[in-house]
């Protein structure tokens, strides 16, 4: 029998429950370890690293970790109530209380000359483009994010209140990666993907999601069209100004 590599990091996947249920496979033990040691600068860091927006998921994921977590397990075996550790909101601990000087620990824009030279276009400013504007310009390329609204930040931005995630959470975590060299062009909407192309990308990633709702045909419902909106499109339109009243019964 070879010996374990704990080594790679699919051994760990494996045993650590959390961070196996993870989608981003976020290390959890070492974020929480450096919590518990004050060092929120350093957690936050971690979590920055594997998904990129830790503010927002503190506040809005929907945590399939703490499901996973063996401390219920544990706690069911002792016949107590099982409870998970808080991975979600330990996650936005580490960034409510970290320092203000975060910037400076985290990778500085690689200078146009010491670039790779390749062209990368982001259609969509949502968490997809994002994440992939802010691994792409680490790693040397000169990425433009597009999008039709003016400010970046796609579903996180429109669909989720404001009490839930605030924007200045949004803006801040936005800015973290556009900080790296990434031109954001906003107001700009992509409605033909042969002229993108044309103007000579040596890649381009589609990241616009699928920003629309689901209508329903029910009786009445075209005879009232004008007083009927979809739940997405209206969120949308409410988040970016676009509606500023809306009547006295909804």
């Amino acid at each position: 029998m070879q010996p374990t590599n704990t080594h790679d990091p699919a051994y760990h996947h494996r045993v650590v429950d959390c961070q196996w249920a993870c989608p981003a496979h976020t290390p959890v033990p070492e974020y929480i370890r450096l919590i518990a040691q004050g060092r929120y600068d350093e957690a936050y860091l971690v979590n920055w690293a594997s998904n990129v927006f830790p503010g927002i998921l503190g506040r809005t994921c929907d945590r399939p970790c703490e499901p996973a977590c063996r401390r219920g397990r544990v706690e069911e075996a002792q016949a107590q109530k099982p409870e998970p550790v808080a991975i979600c909101r330990l996650k936005r601990v580490a960034a409510d209380l970290k320092g203000a000087d975060i910037h400076a620990r985290m990778p500085s824009p690689i200078a146009a000359a010491a670039r790779n030279g390749r062209r990368v276009a982001c259609v969509g400013a949502g968490p997809a483009s994002l994440t992939v504007a802010r691994d792409l310009a680490a790693a040397g390329y000169e990425v433009t994010v597009f999008d039709a609204e003016a400010k970046a930040g796609g579903f996180m931005r429109s669909q989720v209140p404001r009490f839930r995630l605030p924007e200045e959470v949004i803006d801040e975590e936005v800015d973290h990666v556009l900080r790296l060299g990434v031109s954001f062009r906003s107001g700009q909407r992509i409605d033909s993907m042969k002229a993108l192309l044309s103007e000579g990308w040596d890649a381009v990633f589609v990241g616009t999601g699928a920003p629309r709702g689901r209508d329903l045909d029910l009786p009445g419902r075209w005879d009232a069209k004008a007083q009927v909106h979809i739940g997405i499109d209206w969120l949308a339109s409410v988040s970016f100004g676009h509606v500023t009243t809306v009547g006295r019964r909804v």
